[in-house]
């Protein structure tokens, strides 16, 4: 019987980690892991608490970078690897590059929220932006309009976002 209430724990750990575990599938993890916190790059994760008052996004996770080629190619292969279930919201491109798009992932697992990435590479820089919740494809503008309204205070500043 110990065994049995052993397994059955161990097994409620698993789900609970798998289900929690947002964005740790995903190939541009390992972008913002290697290029986010690079000199010159602007690396922002906001908390849930802060985020549930004024949107339902849940997880938000964003990167500005310098215009490099190489991390520009990194990017958009790590994306086309993610989206392969996913769909195409919108997409811009300009000399065969993606230059501005907006995609949406398959729901996470177990869960009702939806994922999306972000992209684009204009004006010598490169931002990409990843973020999840409990909102349709069809509102995600909706939900991006609402951030511009949320402020973040760091060392004691306030910063719009």
């Amino acid at each position: 019987m110990n065994l049995i209430k052993k397994i059955i724990a161990i097994s409620g750990f698993l789900l609970v980690f798998i289900s929690a575990s947002a964005q740790k599938n995903l190939n541009i993890k390992t972008v913002f892991e290697n290029y986010g916190k690079q000199e010159g790059s602007v690396l922002i994760e906001l908390a849930k608490d802060v985020l549930t008052h004024y949107t339902k996004i849940s997880q938000y996770k964003s990167m500005i970078i310098p215009f490099d080629p190489k991390i520009a190619d990194i990017c958009t292969d790590a994306i086309a690897k993610d989206i392969i279930n996913g769909n195409i919201m919108m997409e811009s491109k300009k000399g065969g590059k993606t230059e501005t798009a907006y995609y949406c992932l398959h729901k996470k697992e177990n869960v009702s929220d939806y994922e999306y990435i972000l992209f684009t590479n204009k004006n010598r820089k490169i931002t990409l932006i990843y973020l999840s919740g409990n909102f349709e494809p069809e509102q995600l503008e909706n939900e991006l309009n609402k951030l511009k309204n949320l402020f973040i205070k760091v060392n004691n500043k306030r910063i719009k976002l």
